[in-house]
């Protein structure tokens, strides 16, 4: 499928251009990394799904843990990154030439992990992000920005989540906490705290909160210190570091001040935060008392804060460079996917509840959640697909 380009000229020598789908879709690098964030968001979860179920012979781990860390938020992440680096660094956008065929080794490298070899397919998907991570830093160091210090920190997290694959394949390991606390959470945090208080200042008109001078690099520290402490079960460590971490985030998302009523593609991203304070609460009752949840507060991170970030973000980027242009507002049906993403959450809280009340009902709301994401991500695809997807 074609689309005819009409380009005039004042010169006899007036032409049409013929412009294919492939070049409409690799024309803009979120295009390729969102749409395949969301494809491996379905796909993944169905594949944890019949796993879990007894269904299928794979790794659960692997799949459910390395699959959403990597294949999805990953993917995610550099749809984003891909864009906004520039941007904060005054900087052109990254030409089609630097990310196509990158873009191509990373989504290769990731089916490698999950289904061939996870040795070579890690070392692979690493060695992609250490690419891009060089990417950003000549974008960074050729900026003459005033402020280079959240591009910086964004992009040593971004490379300390390629590090972690790294150790993770060199002696065979799995270091998911560290990846999700210390990489994942970090990054979605720093960014938001980056953008949200922007775009809400952009509405309103109300000054962003200037934060203590350290703040960004607290975040950082004592979410790395959170990541290493579960990771290795330095039990004090943990209850320590997820009390801490409540007082000091609960601080920080009063402060922002945000919470104002906005149009709804804002209030999506300022709903988000909500979670962090709740997320560490729970973290540090999970620790102090020993109990069983079913990763109750990681799923609150990952689902309350990351997740509600990620609509409301690739639902933001997608409508703002969309081809034609798109008004930058929540319609009906992207509201509707934000309150489906609570009832997500909820789901996922009822079966961690219900576990820990020894009910055999437990297993079946964890399924019924599993579905529920399913359903998420494919009518975020029917909203959306086809402006990512240039169709």
């Amino acid at each position: 499928k074609k689309r005819i380009i009409m380009q005039f000229s004042q010169t006899p020598n007036s032409f049409i251009k013929e412009e294919s789908w492939w070049q409409r879709y690799t024309s803009q690098s979120h295009q390729l990394f969102f749409s395949m964030a969301i494809v491996f968001s379905i796909f993944i979860m169905f594949l944890s799904f019949l796993i879990l179920k007894g269904q299928l012979s794979l790794e659960f781990s692997l799949i459910h843990g390395f699959g959403l860390n990597y294949a999805v938020f990953t993917n995610a992440f550099l749809g984003f990154l891909i864009t906004v680096i520039p941007k904060y660094n005054a900087h052109p956008e990254v030409k089609k030439s630097e990310y196509l065929m990158p873009w191509v080794l990373f989504e290769i490298s990731i089916l490698l992990t999950l289904f061939l070899n996870v040795f070579i397919g890690k070392i692979l998907v690493a060695f992609s992000m250490f690419y891009f991570s060089y990417i950003f830093y000549k974008i960074i160091r050729n900026s003459k920005a005033h402020d280079k210090k959240d591009s910086i920190l964004i992009n040593m997290i971004f490379l300390f989540g390629a590090l972690l694959l790294i150790f993770e394949a060199l002696f065979n390991i799995n270091l998911s906490y560290m990846v999700f606390y210390s990489y994942l959470l970090a990054m979605v945090f720093i960014v938001a705290l980056r953008m949200v208080p922007m775009f809400y200042f952009n509405v309103t008109g109300i000054k962003p909160w200037i934060k203590p001078k350290y703040t960004r690099e607290s975040v950082v520290a004592l979410l790395f210190i959170l990541g290493v402490s579960l990771q290795f079960d330095l039990v004090v460590v943990s209850i320590l570091s997820s009390f801490i971490g409540f007082i000091f985030f609960t601080y920080i998302v009063l402060k922002l001040n945000i919470y104002k009523k906005t149009p709804a593609i804002m209030s999506i991203l300022s709903f988000a935060f909500i979670y962090i304070p709740l997320g560490f609460f729970v973290l540090f009752t999970e620790t102090l008392f020993e109990l069983e949840t079913l990763k109750l507060s990681f799923h609150i991170f990952a689902l309350g804060f990351i997740t509600t970030m990620l609509i409301g973000f690739g639902s933001r980027v997608t409508l703002g460079h969309a081809v034609p242009a798109q008004p930058i507002q929540a319609d009906k049906i992207t509201i509707a996917l934000f309150v489906f993403t609570q009832i997500v959450l909820l789901l996922r809280v009822l079966s961690s509840l219900s576990f820990m009340a020894s009910s055999s009902f437990s297993m079946n709301l964890l399924y019924i959640s599993f579905i529920a994401w399913i359903v998420l991500f494919v009518l975020w695809t029917l909203r959306y697909g086809r402006i990512l997807l240039r169709i």
